[in-house]
């Protein structure tokens, strides 16, 4: 007798394109991939790749314990799991306005966490959006970044949506060098 074959499973890479359920034509692929879109100051949007992100969540200022004589962009660390999590402010990082210094005060962070091989970091932002289905293709290379600050970390421009596309691991590594040299 034959090997059963399950319809269910999903394709593997490199399988036949989907056939349309009533055979008129084949189904395109679906190349999108999935960001998280939330706001720095200044900023129309700002993305990161939802591959990238361990965990999206809120913080309580009095949650953040401050670490002093250590880097400007860095807030402090947190209780994440029963490890310790180095919170950077994205918005220092970026060269724009700290959150500490925005007005209204800001009570309630949003901790974007995200993990290289050698360590987890919380991007502290104001506020997280939405996440969105982008294609790839689309993001183009930026040309023109001001602040140059940001520079290092972006990845792309988005010009439909008006917003810049961040390299997290390129964050993280870099957080990682300031804490080598500030030791």
């Amino acid at each position: 007798m034959g090997e059963k074959i399950n319809v269910l499973q999903l394709p593997f890479e490199g399988a036949a394109p989907q056939r349309d359920p009533l055979g008129l034509e084949s189904i395109p692929d679906d190349t999108r991939q999935r960001f998280l879109r939330f706001r720095l100051a200044g900023e129309n949007g700002t993305f990161l790749p939802i591959q990238d992100i361990v965990e999206v969540r809120p913080l309580k200022t009095t949650d953040i314990l401050p670490i002093p004589e250590i880097s400007s962009s860095i807030l402090g660390v947190c209780n994440w799991r029963s490890e310790i999590l180095w919170l950077i402010d994205l918005n220092i990082l970026v060269g724009d306005l700290p959150l500490w210094k925005q007005f209204p005060v800001l009570e309630e962070p949003i901790a974007i966490v995200v993990q290289s091989p050698q360590q987890s970091v919380g991007l502290v932002v104001e506020k997280v959006d939405d996440v969105e289905l982008l294609d790839p293709e689309s993001i183009h290379q930026p040309t023109d970044l001001s602040p140059s600050e940001i520079a290092p970390f972006v990845v792309g421009y988005l010009p439909e949506h008006k917003g810049t596309v961040l390299d997290a691991l390129t964050i993280v590594e870099y957080f990682l060098q300031e804490s080598l040299y500030a030791a």
